[in-house]
């Protein structure tokens, strides 16, 4: 071969490597920059994966990965890689607490007992796994099992704040407001820092109706964790139970803002509205709720509050009666609904209504006394016997 085409192919040859090496470099460096443009929990997937995949039997290269779903809300693969730690590791008790609390997340209560229940079996000195079965229980409306499960986590640490706070909601909800108060003090007097105590604890004195105290306790908690909405929302029912309902709205509409889809805040703005005799505007709020929850019965009842106010009665009906559906033991749904059929001329409806919402509730027969939406009906026969007494 020629000596000169033999050195030019020879340099062709060097070149085209030096270029391949060059482009080689450069695909590596855009994807190093790439990824470091992923969010961390993402590399952190990444990193996991590449580790199962060198080693399939890794059970805690599993189990980190499911925390990383979990906290991306990405419940059913952290089940997924929670339940193949558990099936490489029978004994892994934070699996099963993990996996246990993906599922409550899920509203599969029933598994997540399961799954507390086993670490519990494993590891009985553990408070964690009860206080979070109690909250299961809790969420069944469980009460005495969920404040037995906090209690013993109390016992294995009688400095465990969120027990404390745990079982404070469990009380609250039984309707014991003073025995979730101490509760809730306890929490705040362990960890003086602690915003969820103080959310609760906020709730909790406006149940009784310990309004300037909720104020200061959910100003706290937005201090201490500003992007939370519940706060905001749980202090505008406080200002509008104070008649300071543009106050009010200010704080739901900071809740909406750092959650637009918070249904609750929605419905508590909406009654803020109400409260100021602005109905247009309460309407389009629980209608927004409702497009977010269909089952939110709080914001059925409100909405037909609302166009019951607004001489909506037909209305009104439709909505009462999908609350009542929604909340069989709501007294206020029958009673309101009660009312509209009355406004309707639907007498023996409105007094089939009104008689189911006093016998939830007796004390509605003295409302019932000087209601006028009810003057329609007073004349019929068994309104006296119900609502008089006589």
């Amino acid at each position: 071969m020629n000596t000169t085409l033999t050195y030019l192919l020879f340099f062709l040859a060097v070149l085209l490597a030096a270029l391949a090496g060059a482009g080689i470099y450069y695909l590596v460096r855009i994807w190093r920059r790439a990824r470091g443009q992923v969010p961390e929990d993402v590399r952190e997937i990444w990193d996991l994966t590449r580790a199962i995949e060198k080693n399939p039997h890794d059970s805690e290269a599993y189990y980190r990965r499911g925390l990383i779903y979990a906290e991306r809300g990405a419940y059913e693969q952290a089940i997924r890689d929670y339940s193949r730690a558990i099936e490489l590791d029978p004994d892994f008790v934070l699996a099963y607490i993990d996996r246990g609390v993906s599922f409550g997340e899920m509203g599969q209560m029933r598994k997540e007992i399961e799954d507390q229940s086993r670490a519990i079996a494993l590891d009985p000195d553990d408070p964690l796994p009860y206080t979070n079965r109690g909250v299961a229980y809790r969420n069944l409306g469980q009460y005495e099992q969920a404040i037995r499960d906090h209690s013993r986590a109390i016992e294995l640490d009688e400095e465990y704040s969120l027990a404390y706070v745990n079982r404070g909601v469990a009380y609250n909800e039984k309707g014991e407001f003073h025995k979730a108060l101490e509760d809730y003090n306890r929490a705040v007097e362990l960890s003086p820092d602690y915003a969820l105590a103080y959310v609760n604890r906020g709730k909790n004195y406006i149940d009784l109706r310990e309004y300037h105290e909720a104020i200061a306790d959910c100003t706290r908690a937005i201090d201490l964790q500003p992007d939370d909405p519940l706060p905001y929302t749980n202090r505008g029912v406080a200002y509008d139970a104070l008649g300071e309902h543009q106050l009010a709205v200010s704080d739901h509409t900071r809740a909406v803002e750092l959650d637009l889809t918070f249904a609750l805040a929605y419905v508590n703005r909406g009654a803020a509205y109400a409260n100021a005799g602005r109905y247009e505007e309460a309407i389009e709020d629980y209608n927004r709720a409702l497009e977010i929850d269909r089952e939110s019965g709080r914001a059925y009842l409100n909405r037909g509050v609302a166009y019951l106010e607004s001489g909506e009665h037909r209305k009104a009906v439709e909505d009462f009666r999908k609350a009542t559906k929604l909340e069989p033991s709501n007294a206020a749904a029958h009673y309101n609904l009660g009312c509209a059929y009355a406004l309707l001329g639907r007498k023996r409806d409105a007094l089939q209504a009104l008689e189911k919402a006093i016998g939830l509730q007796p004390d509605l027969r003295e409302e019932a006394h000087t209601d006028e939406d009810l003057d329609n009906i007073r004349g019929i026969e068994g309104f006296a016997r119900l609502v008089m007494g006589l």
